[in-house]
């Protein structure tokens, strides 16, 4: 039985960060914020690298369980490494406050589609039901990344950023701007690996709120992120700073800035998590607060994490 949790309201935010290097992960980069080695993550790992406006992954990748990794590249590591309120602003360019802020979706596509129709479906704003969303990782302050493991199966597949999507002015639409990737998935050569067991289940329910099945502790976690309701919800995970406190985080919004400078960081998540549904993410947790929850229902849970 999980056990419920309090949650509270919080306005979506749209923060951003990125990496100051591009190209293919070094040995040192695949290490993330607490040194754990990428390798570590459950399945095949996928580096994939987000910049304005494009992805940096491979175009074809074995069947099986596997874990996107999301880094950054473009504008945001810039503006982050400045420090003080650019690290509120460092998604803003051109007039747009969003530009980037970068997240990746796993678009599956029907036999016979390809990511072209896709993109050409989506800029006429015609139904593409032939498209399943599959979500995926969300963002993360650098140096830390973002990731998300799910079983993939032999087809055609789209690696997009529908960042934007919500705003009447279409130029502000990430994908619209170029940010999608053909991704084929063969089959595997090999047996695939198990699905692992989650050290934690947190369970999304029909109103927003979140449930736990137990308090999380500082370390390495693997969660479960179960979506109970009828839509897809998006998953974030946010630590308040220190010196800053709990009610600060759920009280900020990005009006704020720059009155007061944003009171948590981004730790990670998830975009979407198809309704009844589950999706895997490992998050390496160090003690302090957090505010864990889902966007798109404005529900967020204080969650403290001790040794």
């Amino acid at each position: 039985m999980l056990a419920s949790v309090t949650a509270r309201a919080l306005v979506p935010f749209l923060l951003t960060a990125g990496w100051l290097q591009a190209g293919p992960l070094t040995a040192q980069q695949r290490l993330d914020a607490s040194g754990n080695a990428s390798r570590a993550l459950p399945g095949k790992v996928i580096d994939v690298a987000a910049g304005e406006f494009y992805f940096q992954a491979p175009d074809t990748i074995q069947a099986g369980l596997t874990t996107f990794q999301l880094r950054q590249i473009g504008l945001i590591h810039r503006r982050v490494m400045t420090g003080g309120v650019a690290r509120d602003s460092g998604a803003a360019e051109h007039g747009d406050p969003t530009r980037g802020f970068h997240m990746l979706w796993i678009v599956r596509l029907d036999s016979g589609r390809t990511a072209a129709d896709f993109y050409r479906t989506v800029q006429a704003r015609e139904p593409h039901k032939w498209a399943r969303n599959l979500g995926g990782p969300g963002f993360a302050l650098p140096p830390r990344t973002a990731n998300a493991t799910l079983v993939l199966k032999p087809g055609n597949y789209v690696l997009t950023c529908f960042v934007g999507s919500a705003h009447e002015d279409r130029s502000r639409y990430h994908l619209l701007n170029g940010m999608f990737k053909a991704l084929t998935v063969v089959p595997a050569r090999s047996a695939p690996a198990a699905t692992p067991k989650p050290d934690i289940v947190m369970r999304l329910t029909g109103d927003g709120a979140l449930e736990l099945s137990q308090q999380v502790t500082a370390g390495r976690r693997l969660i479960r992120v179960e979506n109970g309701s009828a839509k897809a919800y998006e998953f974030q995970i946010r630590r308040v700073l220190p010196g800053r406190t709990t009610a600060e985080a759920l009280a900020w919004r990005p009006r704020d800035n720059p009155t007061m400078t944003r009171p948590f960081d981004p730790w990670g998540g998830l975009t979407d998590v198809p309704k009844g549904e589950s999706m895997l993410t490992t998050v390496t947790f160090e003690p302090g607060d957090y505010v864990v929850g889902s966007s798109m229902r404005a529900a967020f849970t204080v969650l403290p994490v001790r040794r």
